[in-house]
């Protein structure tokens, strides 16, 4: 059987590898968004014409897009950051119409039966999901996505075209593969909606690590957090359970040695109690997290990505239901432990770990 074309019979593997890299997966998805959610496959001549009827003009005012384009078309427009100057529908809408629109120097083009985007549009319009892409993995996939090797016989299957010094476009062979799989968009928002999560998640981690850090380095050891996270599990004292395992530990520590019932040990005891309890229950969340995103993405995924693009986008196993009612559960729980979090700040904690340390001389002394 003659090869020449990327085809999902012969190629499937190559495509499903080509996917679970996060650098290339995106460059492929968002061109094809573009083409496919915003432009329509060029299949609509008016939604064409009005599109570059806006473009042509030196000044883009907000009512140019509102004469020329439709409300769904702005919506996407500005989801990808097409529109430079404004982050949602919503904003758009209280703007006045003399409001001038940002398209940026370069934008999404089209030449005959061609849509092209700029290099630095797409870079962008990714970076603006996710946030952890660097402008080094994104060239170093462009490289590699203009020509990869084919599994099967010795040839090369463009997976995108470079045209002219910086714009870029789908090939045809692998849009009507990826076409075939469902709501891709729908697919993307859902990973955005759940890294999203994780980054803000990530944050509220960090601050307890942070926080934990002024008690005393030594808790963020990963050896000793273990140790820690298996006192909380079995409800015992942290700091007698780190002594009886044998954990060398600051001076700080040898409370036999200090008067329990100041103020200022107790203020002490209790927050740092309060935060590495809070660091327990935020490592499950963690965990819980992950195995969503095993749904894609990962050694251990459930799904290839196409596999994982059919799910969504026919909501099979009800995958999107499991998937908001986790995330809403988890929601409440961060929640709750930030509320507990924001009442504590570092200038204070340290000040209170300085009185704290005065307070193990001064017992000492006596």
């Amino acid at each position: 059987m003659e090869h020449n074309n990327l085809t999902l019979e012969m190629d499937n593997g190559l495509i499903n590898k080509i996917l679970d890299d996060i650098n290339m997966r995106y460059i492929l998805l968002f061109l094809y968004i573009i083409r496919n959610d915003l432009l329509n496959d060029l299949k609509n001549q008016d939604l064409i014409e009005s599109y570059e009827r806006v473009l042509i003009l030196d000044d883009i005012f907000k009512s140019n897009i509102v004469r020329f384009w439709k409300l769904d078309f702005i919506e996407i427009a500005i989801d990808l950051g097409l529109i430079k100057n404004i982050r949602s529908l919503y904003e758009f809408e209280q703007k006045d119409a003399d409001f001038i629109v940002k398209l940026g120097e370069e934008t999404v083009t089209i030449e005959g039966n061609t849509i092209m985007v700029p290099e630095e549009t797409l870079f962008l319009m990714i970076k603006k999901k996710f946030n952890f892409l660097t402008k080094r993995n994104f060239n170093l996939a462009l490289t590699r996505l203009k020509g990869v090797s084919c599994e099967k016989i010795g040839i090369i299957h463009p997976f995108i075209y470079k045209i002219g010094e910086n714009d870029y476009a789908l090939s045809n062979d692998l849009y009507f593969i990826l076409d075939q799989f469902g709501n891709i968009y729908q697919a993307i928002k859902i990973e955005v909606t759940i890294e999203g999560f994780y980054q803000r998640f990530k944050k509220t981690q960090d601050k307890i690590t942070e926080f934990i850090q002024i008690f005393d380095p030594v808790l963020n050891s990963k050896s000793i957090i273990k140790k820690i996270n298996k006192a909380i599990e079995e409800n015992k004292d942290i700091i007698k359970y780190l002594k009886d395992e044998k954990i060398k530990l600051s001076d700080k520590f040898e409370l036999h040695k200090i008067d329990k019932s100041s103020e200022i040990y107790k203020e002490w005891n209790v927050i740092l109690l309060q935060l590495l309890n809070s660091r327990f229950q935020i490592e499950k969340i963690e965990k819980n997290i992950l195995k969503i995103k095993k749904y894609y993405s990962g050694k251990d995924k459930i799904f290839s990505y196409l596999e994982f693009i059919e799910k969504v986008s026919f909501n099979e196993d009800n995958i999107e239901d499991k998937i908001r009612e986790v995330l809403l559960d988890l929601r409440e729980e961060i929640i709750e432990i930030k509320n507990k979090i924001l009442k504590l700040n570092k200038k204070e904690l340290k000040l209170l770990n300085i009185d704290f340390e005065r307070l193990i001389i001064t017992s000492s002394e006596d």
